[in-house]
């Protein structure tokens, strides 16, 4: 029983409350006050713990989100549908194609990479890691994955057959524009 309880029943007979016809000013206050703290402690509680969540997600929307540059192999891909989809069916299946021809400085290589591991039933990511991040040729990738085969004829087959479907492409967008004029 809390003892302001105590502190009524105490003083429920006495002549003072029963002339006042209410509790002693004093639990009143007392009761009131400890209230009032327990209200403004867990008010305070609240704005103390929602406070850094609601300036994290003010601070996450208004940060602007990272602009991602494509490469000019990339933005050529976009470009020419032609290439694109001659490219996309020789890669793996679910091979995400910007992500395929990110690192490679010009199309032609590109294009060529993918041949070749077609052709050869070599792992597209294996030829692209040589080239790209170890700076190895396309003839040079391919001898180190597979030293017995005929590198070179190979590397020059895909690059020929690259510089191909870019032409074929090339024309046929020509064509097309010619036609709409």
């Amino acid at each position: 029983m809390p003892h302001w309880l105590a502190f009524q029943r105490i003083f429920a007979s006495s002549l003072w409350y029963a002339d006042c016809g209410m509790a002693p000013t004093a639990v009143v206050k007392g009761v009131f006050m400890r209230r009032l703290l327990l209200a403004f402690v867990v008010l305070a509680g609240v704005i103390l713990s929602v406070g850094p969540v609601v300036a994290q997600r003010a601070t996450r929307t208004t940060q602007p989100k990272p602009r991602v540059t494509q490469t000019a192999v990339q933005q050529e891909l976009q470009r020419n549908a032609i290439v694109r989809e001659a490219v996309r069916v020789r890669l793996p299946d679910g091979t995400n194609l910007n992500t395929a021809a990110g690192g490679f400085r010009r199309l032609e290589l590109f294009v060529a990479t993918v041949n070749a591991s077609s052709n050869l039933g070599i792992s597209f990511f294996e030829l692209k890691r040589r080239i790209v991040n170890d700076g190895m040729t396309l003839g040079q990738a391919i001898q180190d994955i597979r030293p017995a085969s005929k590198y070179w004829t190979e590397a020059r087959r895909a690059e020929e057959d690259a510089a191909a479907t870019i032409r074929t492409s090339e024309s046929v967008t020509i064509a097309a524009e010619k036609k709409t004029r």
